[in-house]
């Protein structure tokens, strides 16, 4: 029987941590912030961004290949090495960037991988997205 592992699981757990290593990265290499200041503004631990840099974490996915999601990493890393930074702007940011990589199916390989009796070909689970109408209508479907 097929699990049905939910798009949000393969993303929370492989494609986050992935851009979260990615934007470590870039804080360490280009900013020169220590993994402890990293790890502040990343709002991770210590041991978290120590796994990224050992490449024990957020590897799952190698997101580095596609141009939109480098050049955001690059984005919410300057952002995120300010004195001062806009953590809503940095977390809206990394918002988007998993949304784009979900609605452009780039986990669907993971997927398969990760349940092999799922058939992701033809699969639209990540695709669309949800708005206030869509809401509303959940509201009603659910309250009749």
């Amino acid at each position: 029987m097929t699990r049905l592992i939910s798009p949000y699981e393969i993303v929370a757990k492989s494609a986050l941590p992935a851009l979260r290593a990615m934007v470590a990265r870039r804080l360490q290499e280009e900013y020169r912030l220590t993994q402890q200041e990293v790890a502040k503004r990343l709002g991770v631990t210590q041991a978290s961004v120590s796994n990224y840099a050992r490449k024990t974490r957020g590897v799952m996915v190698n997101l580095e290949g596609d141009p939109t999601v480098t050049k955001a990493a690059d984005k919410i890393a300057k952002e995120l090495s300010l004195d001062h930074p806009d953590t809503r702007e940095a977390l809206r940011s990394m918002t988007e960037v998993l949304d784009y990589i979900r609605f452009n199916k780039m986990m669907c390989l993971l997927h398969g991988d990760l349940e092999p009796d799922f058939k992701v070909e033809g699969c639209y689970a990540c695709e669309g997205t949800f708005s206030v109408k869509d809401f509303d209508r959940l509201k009603l479907l659910v309250s009749s």
